[in-house]
């Protein structure tokens, strides 16, 4: 609390400085996620939803108030990233023995998972310089202060022994604020750190035009006295529900204790091209690299005035349709897999507010 009043403090200390004349406030919204096992109702915590093989899923979540004066912009801005990859064999069993499925007796299902998550807020300065008619850089630098982390690594097997009972080992090795595997109670580590963009427009003549984005293209978060458990985890401690499915509450041995962490934050890449093919239509094609997963696109845009526009893409890696509007300060786009909500993989929702006073 005490921290967003000092942010805001120096936002308006700052714009009293620099003077109304174009202050330009602003507002973005951004929320990525993706799963590729299962649908997203299930990653937050539905049992029933459909499933499907897989090895990743994330999502990219930020939201950032602020103001521009010239060719500088400052903002508070709060922001939640989290990135599993997994074999498809520990998500199979995961959706089984949450539904509550029967299981293949004699199986065994490779154990592997690689977690991380950062949640923190802060303070972004950005400046952008035109060299050229043809290249507009920009450059970002946030300072983040964590508030909470996951960050490790699992590496075992498991064996089904009945229908509704399997035995498993696994070796661990996480920092985190909060034990979710082994629920050991422990204060969250307080973390301080720093994350550098970067933009470049370039339109190297009247027809095409080429943006690239970094988020995250050096980053990272120093936790201090972070939990963490380095360990060997069994089933050697059973019991089963009323309906004799089998609840495990792990036997361990290693190392649970607490130390400083380094947290590398994962570098995300967008892409994006423009063809102007008359004067009022253009053809797009973009790349998103969020590190664990990559998507290509595909799609047209229609300007019916000056400055509004609308898009459509289709994304040719999840089959998922992307509608975009731009025009008077406003941007906002929505994109979904599917209709059915209950199937949704994919989900985008963004929107960005610029006001010039």
């Amino acid at each position: 609390m005490y921290f967003r009043l000092i942010l805001l403090s120096v936002l308006v200390t700052f714009a009293s400085c620099v003077g109304a004349d174009g202050f330009q406030p602003y507002m973005a919204v951004q929320s990525v996620s993706y799963s590729e096992p299962v649908a997203l109702k299930f990653m937050l915590g539905e049992r029933q939803a459909p499933f499907s093989k897989g090895s990743k899923a994330f999502t990219y979540n930020k939201a950032e108030v602020g103001f521009r004066w010239g060719n500088w912009q400052l903002g508070i801005l709060e922001r939640l990233d989290y990135q599993l990859e997994f074999s498809s064999e520990t998500a199979e069993l995961i959706y089984l023995a949450e539904n509550r499925l029967p299981l293949e007796v004699g199986r065994e299902y490779e154990l592997r998972i690689k977690a991380q998550h950062n949640y923190s807020r802060g303070l972004r300065l950005a400046y952008r310089h035109k060299f050229s008619s043809r290249i507009n850089v920009g450059l970002g630098a946030s300072y983040l202060q964590g508030k909470a982390l996951t960050d490790g690594t699992i590496q075992g097997s498991a064996q089904v022994t009945a229908e509704r009972d399997y035995d498993f080992q696994f070796d661990t090795d996480y920092s985190y604020s909060r034990d979710i595997l082994f629920e050991r109670n422990v204060a969250p580590p307080s973390g301080n750190g720093y994350s550098l963009d970067l933009n470049i427009d370039w339109r190297p003549n009247k027809y095409f035009t080429a943006q690239l984005d970094v988020v995250d293209l050096v980053g990272k978060m120093f936790w201090d006295n972070a939990p963490f458990t380095t360990a060997t985890a069994s089933s050697e401690t059973k019991i089963f529900d009323e309906e004799g499915y089998v609840r495990y509450n792990p036997a361990i041995s290693g190392l649970e204790s607490n130390k400083n962490f380094t947290q590398t934050l994962p570098r995300k890449i967008f892409i994006t091209t423009k063809y102007q093919w008359l004067s009022s239509v253009g053809l797009l094609a973009e790349l998103q690299d969020y590190k664990v997963a990559r998507f290509t696109s595909v799609g047209a845009e229609w300007c019916y005035s000056h400055n509004s526009c609308f898009q459509s893409l289709y994304n040719t890696t999840v089959n998922a349709l992307s509608l975009r509007y731009h025009g008077h300060g406003v941007r906002f786009e929505l994109a979904s897999d599917k209709l059915d909500l209950d199937q949704i993989r994919y989900f985008v929702v963004q929107l960005s507010i610029n006001q010039v006073f």
